[in-house]
């Protein structure tokens, strides 16, 4: 800076109105002159903070103030000057503004006077034109009048006009072009001249229209020739004159009868046979692709072809009659070629089977449609279907070949539905056909009726009511078509047979691997496989279908396969006599965990695919949603009836072991047999360790917590109830300890904490028959006894050996 009261040059040329800051912000500026005294400070300061001088920071504020004070008011001076020009300079626009009022009032005044005139003029004007184009018009309407009647009296002398034929045969297509409208205003006014008082008119009208009809043969003739030859000149020629005559009907009708592609029609349809590899691939019920049959498919190339070359004949030589030929030429090609192509490959397969029908018609629909979508498209790019009448003709072909059959319900839906409940059966036929009395014998669907939940549930009523006539139905279609196969499973050569009358290769601890989840996921398909179907093909009508399909696949998985597998289980379990049997196998509680697998898979699969086709449908969807749920909670208690039974079983195997203890054994002095359980004990342990291992490769999750809680808790309760019973010793009550410990032990690996709550309960509870008497109080008040009912504690006190009612009790503070 040059001094400490002036700015230095740098700053003071930022303080100027033309370069103002010069893009600097005013945090920034301030900065920057602030910056230049810091950086002196420090060269001579070291930069401690005491020694900063703030007398240059001042003095450059100070400056920079004066400086914009100067810079304010010479920004008022010239605000002032340049508020003085804006004033002089509107005061001149609003004289100008004055001034061009008046000169366009001028104007405006003119332009009304000029078009008072001009409308006077044309309204003189406008008459005469009319009447001069009128008067043309009646020139050129006498004239050929008078020509017409020339000619028309040369027929009435002579029998022909010699004028006429030179027109008909010019080289030039104008004179004959001209040759046809004459013949054809002839026509018409020899009908109208025509009458019966005079003969003669009759005589001219008959051979004006031999001549006419003589002249249009003649063309055709010529049009045929020019067709053949490729003469694509002559042929627009003629479709021209043609088309003044009598608006080309005769020769369009020609131009498509006369065609090559349909001189060779298709002979032998009746003997179409599908190849093996084809009809091995309609019929399989495990394959869900699309089937398409090749020879439709190069038919249909063939035709679409066929179509867009004849389109460019017809084009060149239509021309503005195009869309119309290209309607009747697609109606012809769909009447003679594709129809019966259509109807010969349905009729072959329907005579493999309703699902290979079903495949075939779906397979011809999105073909078809195909064909006429890319036909639609490829004439609306070649601007020949501007008003969309070629494509009307097509969806309307398309329509017509398939409106029949897919709209009449006995022939196509009861197809799909037949197909669907077939393909259902065939999957289900192996199992059923194994296990037809365990399932037929209907022992747990008898237990589930007679119970209380069935009873009070009026829609289980309905819907087994409601099933029970369709299942039936679907059984005895098993029967009558399986029955072959059923003979060749059960014969012994070649199944085997063992002791208890059960299928050899089902082992005797597991469950029929024809029962599983892989079935009815192929099942599903066949299903979604049939809605697909429909939503395509009939979708006017598919929420309706779609119900029933769904139901049908209620029925052939639910009803019919699961609750077969469930049937099986409940056989299966009663064959053992679980409160009996020393070995007790639980494979079948394998078939409860499969069907819970397939209720969810299936709950999920209509959850996922089937429910979100009915978004603008809300009835139909809660008709399904309350259909499934009532097939699932059918089954969820046929499940909970197989594993209470099996629960009940095991409480009654427990009161038998435990019916079997001894008074005397918990009375025992000797130490001797303190290194065995006691019958009940080890019975009981040895189910349970059986028992365990079991159940959980079954059961998972909270089923098996469930399943494993309510046993152990039935065992629990009746152990409580048990040592209660028996006079026990000091050793006794070591006994009845080691017992316990048994048990809890095989329980503790259940890992179910309520149950490990109850048995280390049970556990203090012996406790009770070991130790001294003055232990009891402070025992029964800490731990899990701290919560026992004081009745069972003294019930238990009571039973020890040394227990005196009157002293004892009193003594411990027991009542």
């Amino acid at each position: 800076m040059n001094s400490l009261y002036e700015l230095d040059s740098k700053w003071r040329d930022l303080l100027k109105l033309n370069n103002f800051l010069g893009g600097l912000t005013v945090h920034e500026f301030v900065q920057e002159i602030s910056n230049e005294n810091s950086l002196r400070d420090r060269a001579a300061n070291t930069g401690a903070w005491e020694h900063l001088d703030p007398k240059p920071y001042i003095r450059t504020f100070e400056s920079t103030v004066k400086e914009l004070q100067k810079l304010k008011t010479e920004a008022s001076d010239k605000e002032g000057h340049l508020e003085q020009e804006v004033a002089k300079f509107e005061l001149l626009h609003a004289q100008r503004v004055l001034q061009l009022r008046d000169n366009l009032k001028s104007i405006v005044r003119d332009s009304d006077a000029l078009d008072s005139k001009l409308t006077n003029v044309t309204q003189v004007v406008a008459p005469l034109g009319e009447k001069l184009e009128k008067s043309i018009k009646q020139k050129n309407m006498y004239i050929k009048s008078v020509e017409l009647i020339s000619h028309y009296s040369e027929f009435h002398t002579k029998g022909f006009s010699h004028e006429l034929e030179l027109l008909k045969g010019s080289r030039a297509w104008k004179s004959r072009a001209r040759a046809a409208i004459l013949a054809k205003n002839l026509l018409i006014l020899a009908k109208k001249i025509e009458t019966k008082s005079l003969p003669t008119t009759v005589a001219t009208t008959t051979a004006i229209e031999k001549y006419a009809e003589d002249m249009e043969n003649q063309f055709l003739v010529e049009f045929n020739s020019a067709y053949r030859d490729s003469d694509f000149e002559q042929l627009t020629e003629i479709a021209i004159i043609l088309n003044r005559y009598n608006n080309g009907l005769n020769v369009i009708q020609s131009f498509i009868n006369q065609h090559a592609y349909f001189a060779d029609l298709v002979g032998d349809e009746d003997d179409f046979m599908f190849d093996e590899a084809f009809k091995s691939k309609i019929s399989d019920i495990d394959y869900h692709s699309i089937c398409y049959e090749k020879t439709i498919i190069q038919n249909l190339d063939e035709i679409e072809t066929v179509i867009k070359e004849e389109s460019k004949v017809v084009k060149q030589v239509f021309e503005k009659q195009c869309a119309y030929v290209m309607q009747l030429f697609v109606q012809r090609i769909f009447t003679q070629k594709i129809q019966p192509s259509i109807e010969m490959l349905l009729n072959a397969s329907l005579s493999l089977s309703d699902l290979a029908f079903v495949r075939m018609l779906y397979a011809l629909f999105a073909l078809v449609g195909q064909f006429v979508k890319d036909l639609s498209e490829y004439f609306h790019f070649q601007d020949m279907d501007s008003k969309g009448e070629i494509a009307s003709s097509l969806e309307r072909c398309f329509g017509d070949a398939f409106s029949k059959m897919i709209y009449d319900r006995t022939k196509y839906f009861e197809l799909e539905k037949r197909s669907l409940e077939h393909a259902l059966v065939l999957k289900t036929s192996n199992f059923c056909l194994k296990h037809d009395k365990q399932i037929y014998a209907r022992a747990l669907n008898a237990k589930l009726v007679n119970g209380a939940s069935f009873t009070h549930d009026l829609d289980l009523q309905e819907l087994s009511s409601t099933s029970s006539g369709k299942l039936s139905q679907i059984n005895h279609f098993l029967k009558s078509q399986l029955e072959k196969e059923k003979k060749r499973l059960m014969t012994p050569e070649l199944t085997g047979s063992t002791t208890d009358g059960k299928p050899e290769g089902l082992l005797s601890n597991s469950i029929d691997p024809s029962f599983s989840v892989q079935g009815i996921d192929g099942m599903l398909k066949c299903a979604i496989e049939s809605i697909a179907r429909i939503m395509e093909l009939v979708p006017s009508k598919a929420n309706e279908f779609t119900y029933e399909i769904v139901e049908t696949v209620l029925i052939g998985t639910i009803g019919s396969y699961v609750e077969a597998g469930l049937e099986v289980a409940y056989s299966e379990m009663l064959e053992q006599d679980l409160t009996r049997n020393s070995e007790v196998q639980l494979f079948y509680l394998d078939y409860v965990a499969k069907s819970t697998e397939i209720l969810s898979l299936i709950s999920a699969s209509i959850k996922t695919v089937v429910l979100p086709l009915f978004v603008n449908s809300p009835d139909t969807k809660k008709a399904i949603i309350s259909i499934t749920n009532n097939y699932i909670r059918r089954c969820e208690l046929l499940m909970n009836i197989v594993v209470d039974e099996t629960i009940i079983a095991f409480t009654q195997r427990f009161v038998t072991s435990l019916s079997k203890q001894k008074k005397k054994d918990f009375l025992s002095s000797s130490q001797d047999i303190l290194d065995n359980d006691t019958l009940p004990a080890a019975e009981i342990i040895r189910d349970l360790n059986s028992l365990y291992p079991q159940v959980s490769s079954y059961l998972k999750s909270e089923n098996l917590k469930s399943f494993l809680q309510q046993i152990g808790g039935n065992l629990c309760l009746y152990l409580f109830d048990h040592y209660k019973k028996f006079q026990v010793s000091s050793v006794g009550g070591i006994i009845v300890t080691k017992d316990i410990i048994g048990i809890q032990t095989a329980i503790e690996e259940w890992s179910v904490d309520p149950l490990l709550d109850d048995f280390a309960t049970l556990r203090e509870l012996a406790n009770l028959f070991t130790v001294q008497p003055e232990e009891l109080n402070s025992l029964t008040s800490e731990g899990h006894l701290a919560t026992v009912d004081r009745n069972l504690i003294s019930a238990y006190v009571s039973r020890r050996a040394d227990f005196n009612q009157t002293s004892f009790v009193s003594k411990i503070g027991l009542s």
